[in-house]
């Protein structure tokens, strides 16, 4: 079996201004001066309300946005129609599919990781945190085994270069760490967020912030090594329309960048790790120091035995 990349953005535009809108005017009896569907309309179908590899539900979006061109064009409407993104929306009705974004500002022990998905990529964030415990590590947001044993080995690798990383082995011992991949209704798996899950993982026990315009994708192994991943075009993709600058792919995928368009690359900062060194040298900003303590809740008075002032009026 032949497996085919889904279109890109900007090539389902083209497919719909040349193909499937003028098919769709026509089966609606409508021509294009009668009915002007703008490049914003087309765009926002694309991203808003359909989510697929291929063209086929984008076709039945401007059929739909057509038949109400078309209803208006009935009624009598006495100028051209022209139909954008506010247009869309209210034929359409509200948006299906809301893009996630980069986070906005750089955060301890939160980081954009890249995923392949039936419909095409899309960012993943993956979350962190580090408390007081015995060195256990939690799990959570439907990880698969593969994932569970990229996490394992993330934990693994932090430990064995704590030295290296500035981390304090007792703080490892008496913290538990809790790794968290939001969106928990959807199942999760694969190796390809192992890097991500390494970089998180020490910025948590480091206290240094994730840039938030990096994403990582890539496997890792015991020994830090940046292993290649599949879905390399589709996880650029979806970095380039999260708003994402820099886009860490381990070395041996660089080959795959050849399939991503020029438009996309000339937009990104694409760079090659073979260690998970790499990634982190240029992903972590400086230490922030740790917060206050929360005040200690003083005990409850004992109760009074006898002392002055004590006693029950007689």
């Amino acid at each position: 079996m032949v497996e085919l990349s889904g279109y890109t953005a900007v090539e389902k535009l083209a497919i719909a201004k040349n193909h499937l809108l003028p098919k769709q005017l026509g089966e609606h009896g409508i021509t294009r001066e009668q009915v002007v569907i703008e490049d914003e309309a087309l765009e926002t179908i694309i991203h808003s309300y359909t989510r697929e590899a291929g063209v086929r539900n984008l076709e039945r979006e401007i059929a739909a946005v057509c038949r109400g061109a078309a209803v208006k064009v009935a009624e009598g409407a006495s100028e051209g129609i022209r139909i954008g993104k506010a247009e869309t929306e209210e034929l359409l009705g509200p948006y299906r599919h809301v893009s996630d974004s980069a986070e906005r500002k750089p955060e301890i022990g939160v980081i954009t990781g890249l995923a392949w998905t039936p419909v095409g990529g899309d960012i993943m964030f993956i979350e962190t945190r580090v408390f007081p415990g015995k060195g256990e590590v939690r799990l959570t947001g439907q990880m698969g085994d593969v994932m569970k044993e990229s996490a394992q080995a993330a934990v693994s690798w932090m430990r064995a270069n704590a030295a290296k990383l500035g981390i304090d082995h007792d703080k490892i011992a008496n913290s538990d760490l809790h790794i968290h991949l939001p969106q928990g209704a959807i199942k999760k798996d694969g190796p390809s967020a192992g890097v991500a899950l390494t970089v998180a993982v020490v910025s948590s026990f480091t206290r240094r912030p994730v840039r938030n315009d990096v994403a990582i994708t890539g496997e890792i192994d015991l020994r830090g090594n940046a292993l290649p991943i599949g879905g390399v075009k589709e996880k650029v993709l979806a970095a380039h329309r999260a708003g994402i600058k820099v886009v860490f792919l381990p070395k041996r995928n660089e080959k795959d960048v050849l399939d991503i368009p020029d438009e996309v690359k000339a937009d990104l900062d694409i760079r090659y790790m073979l260690k998970v060194d790499d990634a982190l040298a240029v992903a972590l900003g400086e230490p922030e120091p740790a917060p206050d303590p929360e005040p200690a809740i003083p005990p409850p008075a004992a109760p009074s035995r006898g002392g002055v002032g004590d006693h029950l009026p007689s």
